[in-house]
C-alpha cells in the first residue's frame, strides 16, 4: 500500500526542517519501536552546537528507512572531531526505544 501525502504539505514540511537545520535547532525524533543497529554511508551536511549531532544525507537504509538527511547524537565525547560539512562518511548507529539514533562509529571514506 502507498501512502499518499499531498505535495504541498510534503514541501511545507521540507521548509520548516530546513529552516530548523539553518537555525542550528534539531527536528524531533520520532519514537522507535525497540533498539536497533543499523550501518550506512552519506555525506555531513552540517553539525549542531557544540558538535551535539551531526545531520547527514544517507541512503537508503535496508529494514529501516528511505535515503534522506537526519540528525545522528555521537555516543562518545570527540566522535565527530576531524569531520567536515561535505566528508562522505560510512557509520554505524544505534536506534534507541527511545526514538535517539546514537553513531556507535563513524569513519571518512
Amino acid at each position: 500500500m502507498r501512502l499518499f501525502v499531498p505535495r504541498a504539505l510534503f514541501v511545507a514540511f521540507l521548509v520548516a526542517s530546513a529552516s530548523a537545520l539553518a537555525h542550528g535547532v534539531r527536528p524531533p525524533v520520532a519514537e522507535a519501536c525497540g533498539s536497533e543497529t543499523h550501518t550506512a554511508r552519506g555525506v555531513v551536511r552540517s553539525f549542531g552546537p557544540e558538535r551535539k549531532f551531526v545531520n547527514i544525507a544517507h541512503e537508503k537504509i535496508e529494514g529501516y528507512m528511505m535515503a534522506m538527511t537526519m540528525s545522528f547524537e555521537p555516543r562518545g565525547s570527540g566522535q565527530l572531531e576531524g569531520l567536515a560539512v561535505g566528508d562522505n562518511v560510512a557509520f554505524t548507529f544505534t536506534a534507541t526505544e527511545d526514538g535517539r539514533r546514537l553513531i556507535d562509529a563513524i569513519t571518512k571514506k
